[in-house]
């Protein structure tokens, strides 16, 4: 897992424990006092970071996909790209030429 990644899931952590603080807080302790423009602005800004967290989820699957898509081919090629499979492969490819 590289650097930006890394960076990536913990966005994503704080931005999710930020989002469930709000919703708590939102639900319980602050219900009284979100009345009229403050409601839309506090629930926006919690659906907002809610979507932002999504994005970053998505966001960090496609590097997961694209890592793993990477190594996949690596190990493929140092499994079985040998000198002899190469060998083997280059003599079919003349003789289907040949023919």
């Amino acid at each position: 897992m590289g650097r930006g990644q890394r960076i990536l899931r913990v966005l994503g952590v704080i931005l999710l424990t930020v989002c469930g603080a709000m919703f708590v807080l939102g639900m319980t302790i602050w219900e009284d006092a979100l009345r009229g423009p403050l409601f839309m602005i506090y629930w926006g800004w919690c659906l907002l970071l809610a979507v932002i967290t999504i994005f970053l989820a998505l966001w960090d699957m496609v590097l997961v996909r694209r890592a793993f898509r990477q190594q996949r081919r690596e190990l493929f090629r140092q499994e079985f790209m040998t000198k002899e499979l190469i060998d083997k492969i280059r003599t079919a490819i003349d003789r289907d030429e040949d023919k």
